[in-house]
């Protein structure tokens, strides 16, 4: 059997190693546009950085082997033809045409089945200019390479990154971490990470952002890239200038699918390759598999399209399955993510809140500040936390995490909950690995499903972190926190009537609220709120709420 493999990222070449282990006596062949292949996409932002010190930990095995052609053929019997861009698929003769680039040369291989995996291209945002020396996309090793080689000779003291999401973000810090570059971010939306993160845990990303010495403007958009005097300008709609030794374009990617359109393929809604659950296209001999295709959501059942390297993983293992007469399943997924930025570690999984409204969901969501491990172990610090349901029955629709903890372990569970269609209910049956240097006895899991339970039943109604900075002027904000804690975290409320008593003198004091409007409790991380809105309602208080996740959800709360 002749299989080719179009693509020498994670999806093709796990999809070949996984053919020529189930059956060596097939002849695989990998066609790669590019020089590079075989390397972690997903760790050139680290290799910029330094944190990464050599290019060739990426091309790597763990025992330190570089995975070059030689390697592949002689340990996994696969031939990998590097520079071969493939520029057409004739599906009638099972012949796939393509020019070697270094050549100058055509040449065309049969196969018996084939499989696309041409990853994504990156969006570039219609600005005249875009195509200037020193404008970048970091989509591929060329990319980080260079930049790389001009940070450490200095020649590079400012750099524009346009597009506020994952990428963007990790490239803030590897600029600045060890090279000590200036970084300014435009974002043409109002938050960072939008479609991801919820605009609270947003503003906590965005907050660490600029205590990191990150310029950040948000709703900003780009007309136009002009170079003057030797640097790069950009001025915004506003006409206000931005200059810039460099110019990194983040603004998103998308399938790589022309190649199997012009084939006949059928191409989703999403512009992806559409492929069953065998990974198999509308060709039963032609599989796809990585960032080009399109995969249901778990949560709804849309479509949707994952540039996740884990994923590109498991598709290239079941495409591999499949051609060898296996029967190996893929999706729907749930889009797990998770971003290292400085010390903060960002995660969600399943729907936005955007996405909720959108789509028609009754929308159910609880906040909570929490511990990444119990609170008296001296590493322990905080982890907010948010979950998004449907009220109507309780189906977890989302689950997000901001924290310069650990949240990995938090946002798994999240994951395979939600993708197999859990409740509220079902969080009461986590069992989860406990002991006070890693974990809490009650997951963040746990006690988000409690509020959630709560807030539907003991009348307390749950503020969020953003309604919180517009409440109406005459409600009453009663602060339960301790002194100290009050003086690391004041609240910035302006002319709102406020009064301060601890939770714990609260019961003995509670003739000193005389307020007959709404009274929202705040104290720290959330529990002690619980506790004084429930003493309240016990004394006949009817309008009554709670600063969902306290003070150390509010975006100030990472600047001290």
């Amino acid at each position: 059997m002749d299989v080719v493999v179009i693509g020498g990222s994670a999806a093709g070449l796990k999809a070949a190693c996984r053919i020529s282990r189930l059956q060596p006596n097939t002849r695989i062949r990998v066609l790669v546009k590019d020089r590079y292949f075989a390397y972690s996409n997903c760790g050139l932002p680290y290799f910029l950085s330094g944190e990464i010190e050599s290019f060739d930990s990426l091309i790597s095995t763990p025992n330190n082997t570089i995975k070059n052609e030689k390697y592949f053929r002689e340990v996994k019997g696969i031939e990998i033809l590097p520079s071969h861009e493939v520029v057409d698929i004739d599906r009638a003769a099972r012949l796939v045409r393509c020019v070697n680039i270094e050549q100058n040369t055509e040449a065309t291989f049969p196969y018996d089945k084939l499989v696309i995996s041409t990853g994504a291209t990156p969006i570039i945002p219609a600005i005249p200019g875009y195509e200037a020396e020193g404008v970048y996309t970091f989509t591929k090793p060329e990319d980080a390479i260079k930049l790389r080689r001009e940070l450490q000779s200095k020649e590079i003291d400012k750099v524009l990154i346009i597009g506020g999401g994952f990428i963007g973000l990790e490239l803030c810090d590897a600029f600045t971490a060890l090279w000590g570059v200036d970084v300014e971010l435009v974002e043409l939306q109002n938050q960072l990470l939008s479609g991801l993160l919820d605009i609270d845990l947003a503003r906590l990303v965005e907050t660490e952002l600029t205590a990191n010495g990150i310029t950040l403007q948000l709703g900003c958009g780009c007309r136009e890239i002009v170079m003057d005097s030797g640097r790069l300008c950009v001025f915004d709609h506003s006409g206000d200038m931005i200059q810039a030794d460099r110019i990194i374009l983040t603004t998103g990617v998308r399938p790589n699918s022309l190649l199997a359109k012009e084939a006949g393929l059928e191409i989703g809604v999403t512009s992806g390759i559409k492929v069953n659950d065998h990974l198999q296209t509308t060709d039963p001999d032609i599989y796809a598999a990585g960032d080009c295709v399109e995969i249901p959501n778990a949560v709804d059942g849309h479509a949707g399209v994952w540039p996740l390297g884990s994923l590109a993983s498991r598709m290239g293992r079941v495409v591999g399955d499949n051609i060898c007469d296996g029967d190996s399943g893929f999706g729907p997924v749930v889009g797990t993510m998770v971003l290292k930025m400085f010390d903060l570690t960002i995660g969600s999984v399943g729907l936005s809140r955007s996405d909720c409204v959108d789509k028609g969901y009754e929308l159910g969501e609880s906040w909570g500040t929490f511990h990444d491990r119990l609170n008296y172990y001296p590493d322990a610090v905080p982890l907010n936390a948010k979950l998004i349901y449907d009220k109507s029955n309780g189906k977890l629709l989302g689950f997000q995490a901001v924290s310069k903890g650990r949240i990995v372990h938090t946002l798994n569970l999240a994951a395979q909950i939600i993708r197999t269609g859990g409740t509220l209910d079902d969080l009461n049956d986590i069992e989860h690995a406990y002991a006070p240097p890693y974990a809490l006895p009650f997951d963040p899991l746990h006690y988000l499903g409690y509020i959630a339970e709560n807030s539907l039943t003991a009348g307390v109604k749950l503020i969020s972190p953003m309604e919180f900075a517009n409440l109406p002027d005459d409600t009453l904000i009663l602060d339960v926190r301790i002194p100290s804690e009050i003086e690391g975290t004041p609240l910035n409320m302006g002319d709102r009537r406020m009064a301060a008593i601890p939770v714990e003198e609260l019961r003995s004091r509670l003739n000193e609220i005389t307020h007959n409007g709404q009274v929202v409790t705040v104290c720290q991380m959330g529990s002690r709120s619980w506790d004084a809105a429930l003493m309240l309602r016990r004394a006949g208080f009817e309008n009554v709420g709670i600063l969902a996740g306290g003070a150390l959800f509010l975006p100030q709360s990472l600047q001290n």
